[in-house]
């Protein structure tokens, strides 16, 4: 008898996904990882911790503290996006392409005019792909057995 035991390398994955406008040109490619990225799931109880520790005393609200939607936002933009191109900045009338980082992410989603909408799709893939590849994960690695017997002893 041996216990068999499958050794995950990683569970981390991410795929480029196309950013298309309604005549379906594709507008900016977005490198995104799934859902189950630990730093993005670390970032996300953070932000429900500082709801819960800082209380509902809102005479105590500060210049530093964050809305609750900004830290998502912010999760997001640092955590779930690897990487992209084509993603232009236009500040003063004048386009600059952005290389990525977790700071123009996080401006891209919290100061640009279409920063909701990109959020939405970052994370409506981000989960799509945490669920495909969990299901290869399943496939591959089959339902486990129980781990404990449950049989009764019923003598006495």
């Amino acid at each position: 008898m041996a216990l068999k035991v499958a050794i995950q390398k990683s569970k981390e994955v991410s795929l480029w996904k196309e950013y298309k406008d309604a005549e379906g040109n594709v507008l900016a490619e977005f490198k995104i990882r799934g859902e189950g990225y630990k730093p993005f799931r670390v970032a996300l109880e953070r932000a429900n911790n500082q709801v819960t520790s800082k209380g509902y005393n809102v005479s105590t609200a500060g210049k530093e503290d964050k809305l609750y939607h900004e830290l998502l936002l912010e999760s997001a933009a640092c955590h779930l996006i690897e990487d992209w191109k084509g993603v232009l900045f236009v500040e003063n009338g004048e386009e600059i392409e952005q290389p990525f980082s977790p700071e123009n992410a996080t401006k891209l989603f919290n100061m640009g005019d279409i920063g909701l909408a990109i959020w939405v799709f970052v994370k409506t893939h981000a989960e799509q792909i945490q669920t495909d590849a969990d299901k290869v994960q399943v496939e591959t690695l089959g339902k486990s057995s129980n781990s404990t017997d449950t049989a009764v002893n019923t003598q006495a």
